[in-house]
Protein backbone atom coordinates (compact mmCIF):
# COMPACT_ATOMS: atom_id res chain seq x y z
CA UNK A 1 0.00 0.00 0.00
CA UNK A 2 1.23 3.57 -0.55
CA UNK A 3 2.90 5.52 2.25
CA UNK A 4 0.77 7.66 4.53
CA UNK A 5 1.23 11.41 4.77
CA UNK A 6 4.64 11.95 6.34
CA UNK A 7 3.68 14.95 8.45
CA UNK A 8 1.97 12.53 10.86
CA UNK A 9 5.20 10.81 11.88
CA UNK A 10 7.78 13.44 10.93
CA UNK A 11 8.97 13.98 14.55
CA UNK A 12 9.81 10.28 14.86
CA UNK A 13 11.49 10.28 11.45
CA UNK A 14 13.53 13.36 12.35
CA UNK A 15 14.56 11.84 15.71
CA UNK A 16 15.75 8.69 13.97
CA UNK A 17 17.65 10.78 11.43
CA UNK A 18 19.31 12.76 14.24
CA UNK A 19 20.41 9.48 15.83
CA UNK A 20 21.90 8.50 12.47
CA UNK A 21 23.79 11.79 12.27
CA UNK A 22 25.40 11.33 15.68
CA UNK A 23 26.22 7.67 15.05
CA UNK A 24 27.95 8.46 11.75
CA UNK A 25 29.88 11.42 13.16
CA UNK A 26 31.07 10.44 16.67
CA UNK A 27 33.41 13.44 16.88
CA UNK A 28 30.35 15.52 17.81
CA UNK A 29 29.99 13.59 21.07
CA UNK A 30 33.70 13.69 21.94
CA UNK A 31 34.39 17.43 21.93
CA UNK A 32 33.34 20.13 24.39
CA UNK A 33 29.88 21.28 23.42
CA UNK A 34 27.28 23.87 24.29
CA UNK A 35 24.11 22.57 22.65
CA UNK A 36 20.64 23.97 23.20
CA UNK A 37 17.23 23.88 21.57
CA UNK A 38 16.98 27.66 22.05
CA UNK A 39 16.93 29.91 19.01
CA UNK A 40 19.76 32.28 18.21
CA UNK A 41 20.68 35.15 15.90
CA UNK A 42 23.33 34.62 13.24
CA UNK A 43 26.79 35.88 14.33
CA UNK A 44 25.68 35.94 17.96
CA UNK A 45 28.39 35.09 20.51
CA UNK A 46 27.79 32.21 22.90
CA UNK A 47 29.98 32.08 26.01
CA UNK A 48 30.78 28.52 27.00
CA UNK A 49 33.23 27.08 29.52
CA UNK A 50 35.99 24.53 29.80
CA UNK A 51 37.72 23.38 32.97
CA UNK A 52 41.51 23.21 33.03
CA UNK A 53 43.36 20.47 34.97
CA UNK A 54 44.00 20.91 38.69
CA UNK A 55 46.65 19.53 41.05
CA UNK A 56 46.70 17.78 44.44
CA UNK A 57 48.76 18.92 47.44
CA UNK A 58 50.48 17.44 50.48
CA UNK A 59 48.33 17.91 53.56
CA UNK A 60 49.64 20.47 56.06
CA UNK A 61 48.08 20.30 59.58
CA UNK A 62 48.81 23.98 60.07
CA UNK A 63 46.83 25.22 57.08
CA UNK A 64 44.44 22.30 56.71
CA UNK A 65 42.42 21.66 53.60
CA UNK A 66 42.87 24.85 51.64
CA UNK A 67 40.68 24.83 48.53
CA UNK A 68 42.11 25.85 45.20
CA UNK A 69 40.34 28.25 42.90
CA UNK A 70 39.28 26.07 40.01
CA UNK A 71 40.14 27.43 36.60
CA UNK A 72 36.95 27.49 34.58
CA UNK A 73 37.86 29.30 31.40
CA UNK A 74 35.26 31.25 29.46
CA UNK A 75 35.43 30.70 25.72
CA UNK A 76 33.42 32.79 23.28
CA UNK A 77 32.02 30.90 20.31
CA UNK A 78 30.53 32.88 17.43
CA UNK A 79 27.51 31.28 15.77
CA UNK A 80 28.71 31.98 12.24
CA UNK A 81 27.61 28.83 10.42
CA UNK A 82 24.09 28.12 9.21
CA UNK A 83 23.68 24.81 7.43
CA UNK A 84 20.73 22.87 6.10
CA UNK A 85 19.91 19.83 4.01
CA UNK A 86 16.53 18.98 2.58
CA UNK A 87 14.45 16.88 0.26
CA UNK A 88 11.11 16.92 -1.57
CA UNK A 89 8.60 14.15 -2.29
CA UNK A 90 5.80 14.47 -4.81
CA UNK A 91 2.44 12.75 -4.57
CA UNK A 92 3.39 10.68 -7.62
CA UNK A 93 6.60 9.46 -5.97
CA UNK A 94 4.80 8.67 -2.74
CA UNK A 95 1.92 6.80 -4.39
CA UNK A 96 4.19 4.62 -6.53
CA UNK A 97 6.54 3.55 -3.73
CA UNK A 98 6.01 0.86 -1.13
CA UNK A 99 8.89 2.07 1.04
CA UNK A 100 8.97 4.96 3.51
CA UNK A 101 10.54 7.64 1.34
CA UNK A 102 10.61 10.13 4.20
CA UNK A 103 12.77 7.91 6.39
CA UNK A 104 15.05 7.04 3.49
CA UNK A 105 15.57 10.67 2.50
CA UNK A 106 15.72 11.93 6.09
CA UNK A 107 18.65 9.64 6.87
CA UNK A 108 20.45 10.89 3.75
CA UNK A 109 20.00 14.57 4.54
CA UNK A 110 20.96 13.99 8.18
CA UNK A 111 24.20 12.43 6.96
CA UNK A 112 24.80 15.37 4.62
CA UNK A 113 24.19 17.84 7.44
CA UNK A 114 26.53 15.96 9.77
CA UNK A 115 29.21 15.85 7.09
CA UNK A 116 28.93 19.62 6.58
CA UNK A 117 29.23 20.29 10.31
CA UNK A 118 32.25 17.99 10.66
CA UNK A 119 33.99 19.46 7.62
CA UNK A 120 33.65 22.90 9.19
CA UNK A 121 34.99 21.55 12.49
CA UNK A 122 38.00 19.87 10.88
CA UNK A 123 39.01 23.16 9.25
CA UNK A 124 39.89 24.37 12.76
CA UNK A 125 42.65 21.76 13.17
CA UNK A 126 45.61 23.71 11.80
CA UNK A 127 49.03 24.66 13.11
CA UNK A 128 47.89 28.18 13.98
CA UNK A 129 45.46 26.71 16.53
CA UNK A 130 47.28 23.52 17.59
CA UNK A 131 51.05 23.53 17.11
CA UNK A 132 51.81 20.16 18.71
CA UNK A 133 52.22 17.53 16.03
CA UNK A 134 53.55 14.09 15.21
CA UNK A 135 54.75 13.48 11.67
CA UNK A 136 55.00 9.94 10.30
CA UNK A 137 54.13 7.92 7.22
CA UNK A 138 51.18 5.56 7.08
CA UNK A 139 53.59 2.62 6.85
CA UNK A 140 55.00 3.62 10.25
CA UNK A 141 51.63 4.08 11.91
CA UNK A 142 51.02 1.22 14.32
CA UNK A 143 50.55 0.59 18.01
CA UNK A 144 54.02 1.97 18.79
CA UNK A 145 53.09 5.27 17.16
CA UNK A 146 49.89 5.48 19.21
CA UNK A 147 51.90 4.78 22.38
CA UNK A 148 54.35 7.57 21.48
CA UNK A 149 51.52 10.05 20.94
CA UNK A 150 50.08 9.05 24.31
CA UNK A 151 53.47 9.68 25.89
CA UNK A 152 53.55 13.19 24.41
CA UNK A 153 50.19 13.94 25.99
CA UNK A 154 51.36 12.44 29.29
CA UNK A 155 54.39 14.73 29.33
CA UNK A 156 52.07 17.69 28.87
CA UNK A 157 50.08 16.38 31.87
CA UNK A 158 46.96 15.82 29.78
CA UNK A 159 44.45 13.58 31.62
CA UNK A 160 44.26 10.06 30.23
CA UNK A 161 40.47 9.75 30.55
CA UNK A 162 38.33 9.71 27.41
CA UNK A 163 41.19 10.15 24.98
CA UNK A 164 40.31 9.87 21.30
CA UNK A 165 42.18 9.62 18.02
CA UNK A 166 40.66 10.33 14.61
CA UNK A 167 42.66 9.29 11.55
CA UNK A 168 42.00 9.03 7.83
CA UNK A 169 41.34 5.71 6.12
CA UNK A 170 44.95 5.01 5.13
CA UNK A 171 46.24 5.40 8.68
CA UNK A 172 43.33 3.48 10.18
CA UNK A 173 44.03 0.69 7.70
CA UNK A 174 47.69 0.65 8.71
CA UNK A 175 46.75 0.35 12.37
CA UNK A 176 44.33 -2.50 11.61
CA UNK A 177 47.21 -4.40 9.98
CA UNK A 178 49.59 -3.92 12.90
CA UNK A 179 50.77 -7.40 13.88
CA UNK A 180 50.88 -6.69 17.61
CA UNK A 181 47.26 -5.57 17.57
CA UNK A 182 46.22 -8.43 15.31
CA UNK A 183 47.68 -11.00 17.71
CA UNK A 184 45.72 -9.39 20.51
CA UNK A 185 42.56 -10.01 18.48
CA UNK A 186 43.07 -13.78 18.29
CA UNK A 187 41.11 -14.57 21.44
CA UNK A 188 37.50 -15.67 21.87
CA UNK A 189 36.70 -12.36 23.56
CA UNK A 190 38.11 -10.31 20.66
CA UNK A 191 36.71 -12.40 17.84
CA UNK A 192 34.04 -9.82 17.07
CA UNK A 193 36.76 -7.22 16.45
CA UNK A 194 38.17 -9.26 13.57
CA UNK A 195 34.72 -9.70 12.07
CA UNK A 196 33.59 -6.06 12.41
CA UNK A 197 36.91 -4.42 11.55
CA UNK A 198 36.40 -1.94 14.40
CA UNK A 199 39.44 -1.34 16.55
CA UNK A 200 39.20 -1.53 20.34
CA UNK A 201 40.88 1.13 22.46
CA UNK A 202 44.59 1.32 21.70
CA UNK A 203 46.78 2.47 24.59
CA UNK A 204 43.85 4.33 26.09
CA UNK A 205 42.71 5.97 22.84
CA UNK A 206 39.37 5.35 21.17
CA UNK A 207 40.66 5.18 17.59
CA UNK A 208 38.06 6.19 15.00
CA UNK A 209 38.27 6.31 11.23
CA UNK A 210 37.16 9.50 9.48
CA UNK A 211 37.52 8.95 5.76
CA UNK A 212 36.72 12.57 4.86
CA UNK A 213 39.45 14.07 7.06
CA UNK A 214 40.87 17.09 5.15
CA UNK A 215 44.59 17.76 4.97
CA UNK A 216 43.96 21.50 5.50
CA UNK A 217 46.97 22.36 3.36
CA UNK A 218 49.22 21.00 6.14
CA UNK A 219 49.24 17.25 5.33
CA UNK A 220 46.87 16.51 8.23
CA UNK A 221 46.03 12.81 8.52
CA UNK A 222 44.67 12.68 12.06
CA UNK A 223 44.50 14.20 15.51
CA UNK A 224 44.38 12.96 19.08
CA UNK A 225 43.41 14.45 22.40
CA UNK A 226 40.56 15.00 24.84
CA UNK A 227 37.29 16.90 24.59
CA UNK A 228 38.54 20.28 25.88
CA UNK A 229 40.63 20.85 22.74
CA UNK A 230 37.70 21.63 20.44
CA UNK A 231 34.54 23.51 21.33
CA UNK A 232 31.26 23.63 19.45
CA UNK A 233 28.15 25.65 20.22
CA UNK A 234 24.90 24.99 18.36
CA UNK A 235 21.42 26.47 18.38
CA UNK A 236 18.45 26.59 16.00
CA UNK A 237 17.38 29.54 13.83
CA UNK A 238 14.94 32.09 15.19
CA UNK A 239 11.52 31.93 13.52
CA UNK A 240 8.48 34.24 13.52
CA UNK A 241 5.36 33.42 15.50
CA UNK A 242 3.37 32.84 12.32
CA UNK A 243 5.10 30.35 10.03
CA UNK A 244 2.27 30.05 7.54
CA UNK A 245 1.81 26.62 6.00
CA UNK A 246 5.16 25.35 7.30
CA UNK A 247 5.24 23.13 10.38
CA UNK A 248 8.43 23.81 12.35
CA UNK A 249 9.62 21.42 15.05
CA UNK A 250 12.83 21.01 17.03
CA UNK A 251 14.17 17.52 17.74
CA UNK A 252 16.82 17.02 20.41
CA UNK A 253 19.17 14.15 21.12
CA UNK A 254 18.69 13.45 24.85
CA UNK A 255 22.27 12.27 25.37
CA UNK A 256 24.23 15.11 23.75
CA UNK A 257 21.62 17.85 23.72
CA UNK A 258 22.19 18.53 20.01
CA UNK A 259 19.06 20.00 18.45
CA UNK A 260 18.00 20.23 14.83
CA UNK A 261 15.13 22.31 13.49
CA UNK A 262 12.84 20.48 11.07
CA UNK A 263 10.73 22.43 8.57
CA UNK A 264 7.91 20.51 6.92
CA UNK A 265 5.75 22.10 4.21
CA UNK A 266 3.18 20.60 1.86
CA UNK A 267 2.22 22.40 -1.34
CA UNK A 268 -1.31 21.23 -2.09
CA UNK A 269 -1.40 22.77 -5.55
CA UNK A 270 1.81 21.09 -6.72
CA UNK A 271 1.30 17.97 -4.63
CA UNK A 272 4.78 18.20 -3.13
CA UNK A 273 6.11 17.84 0.41
CA UNK A 274 9.28 19.79 1.24
CA UNK A 275 11.34 18.96 4.33
CA UNK A 276 14.57 20.54 5.54
CA UNK A 277 16.83 19.98 8.55
CA UNK A 278 18.78 22.99 9.76
CA UNK A 279 20.90 24.29 12.63
CA UNK A 280 23.25 27.18 13.39
CA UNK A 281 26.63 26.62 14.99
CA UNK A 282 30.19 27.78 15.53
CA UNK A 283 33.53 26.45 16.73
CA UNK A 284 36.50 27.60 18.79
CA UNK A 285 39.88 26.21 19.76
CA UNK A 286 39.82 25.35 23.44
CA UNK A 287 42.74 24.18 25.58
CA UNK A 288 45.33 23.93 22.82
CA UNK A 289 47.94 21.66 24.50
CA UNK A 290 45.41 18.81 24.85
CA UNK A 291 45.33 18.15 21.11
CA UNK A 292 48.09 16.57 18.99
CA UNK A 293 47.91 16.84 15.21
CA UNK A 294 49.14 13.88 13.13
CA UNK A 295 50.65 14.74 9.76
CA UNK A 296 52.25 12.84 6.91
CA UNK A 297 55.74 13.58 5.56
CA UNK A 298 56.15 15.54 2.34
Amino acid sequence: MPNSNATVNSPLIAQTALNTLLAKFPILSRIATDFSSASVKFNQDIVTHIVTPTVAHDFNPTTGYVPDDQAQVDVSVKINKHAYAGYAITDVERSTSEIDLNQRYADKVAYALGRKVCDDLMALIVNANFNNKTELAATAFGRDAVVDIGTKLNKRFIPDMDRFMFVNSDYYNALQKDEALYKAYITPQAGNVVVSGMLPDVNGFAVIEYSALPENGERLVGFAGIREGLIMAARVPDVPANTGDTVIRVVTDPRTGLSVQVRDRYDGRLGKQEVSFTLMYGFAAGNKPVLERITRPV
